[in-house]
């Protein structure tokens, strides 16, 4: 019996494999461009989002304390008697200050922290225990009842209202916005990425006109606060805060202007 040659088999062939490798390489390198893609516009979107959700939060804080400058509860400074208004701290009469040197510029602010409290029964009480830097006791009817302490015990009576007060500090150095309350510790950052930030007062005529008048002037040391009865806060934020136009993303440009409340009409 004779056994012939079976059937011709084949396989892949150089040629073939070949195509079918480079194939193969086109498709994942498509693949990957795509993730590259992806991760690189997902990058960008969450840095937008950061820079968006910094500027709401700084606008939201910024406001609130500005909003508050110089209001001390009930109490009216320039209704109080010759004797108590002469014995309270300057910087009461000074609430909004700035101060710009070595490239660190500083917004200082007087206002009441927002916990005020009624007494019902004598006690005693000190600024440490509402976080502030002075305490006022006053029963709001008399306007020679009026006790101030600037952080020791302070004596308070039935049918008192006890009004803490504070001083932030806010700092921009560095690319960043700090505070610091009270005048101790070290600053803390609240957002950093501030590639630029200018602040201007609009001013009335005199210390007692409630409108603004000529605009607005850049802040500098030595404006009289008693006319200040706006604030004109501008900055940019960047990823990149020392090229902003370098930046992965669009420098993000906030404008917020806060009037001082009872202060302007």
């Amino acid at each position: 019996m004779r056994y012939g040659p079976g059937p011709l088999q084949r396989g892949f062939g150089l040629i073939e494999l070949l195509v079918a490798l480079t194939l193969g390489l086109v498709l994942v390198l498509g693949v990957v461009q795509v993730f590259v893609a992806s991760k690189q516009t997902f990058v960008m979107q969450r840095t937008a989002a950061g820079l968006s959700e910094d500027a709401r939060y700084v606008t939201s804080r910024l406001s609130r304390e500005l909003r508050m400058v110089g209001m001390f509860g009930c109490v009216d400074l320039d209704r109080l008697p010759a004797g108590i208004r002469n014995s309270i701290p300057p910087v009461f009469n000074s609430p909004i200050s700035y101060s710009s040197s070595a490239g660190n510029s500083i917004l200082k602010l007087v206002t009441a922290v927002p916990n005020h409290e009624s007494v019902a029964i004598a006690q005693m009480r000190t600024p440490g225990d509402y976080g502030a830097n002075w305490l006022i006791a006053t029963n709001c009817k008399d306007t020679g009842d009026l006790r101030l302490s600037d952080g020791g015990p302070l004596v308070v009576r039935p049918g008192d209202i006890v009004i803490p007060l504070r001083q932030m500090e806010y700092r921009f150095s560095n690319n960043a916005i700090q505070v610091r309350s009270n005048g101790a510790g070290n600053f803390q950052t609240l957002v950093d990425n501030i590639a630029d930030l200018n602040v201007s007062f609009g001013l009335a005529a005199t210390a007692a006109d409630t409108r603004i008048s000529g605009g607005y002037v850049v802040a500098a040391p030595g404006i009289d606060a008693r006319r200040i009865r706006s604030v004109n806060l501008q900055w940019q934020l960047s990823d990149n805060p020392a090229a902003p136009a370098s930046g992965s993303v669009q420098a993000r440009e906030v404008k917020q202007v806060v009037a001082l409340r009872n202060a302007i009409d």
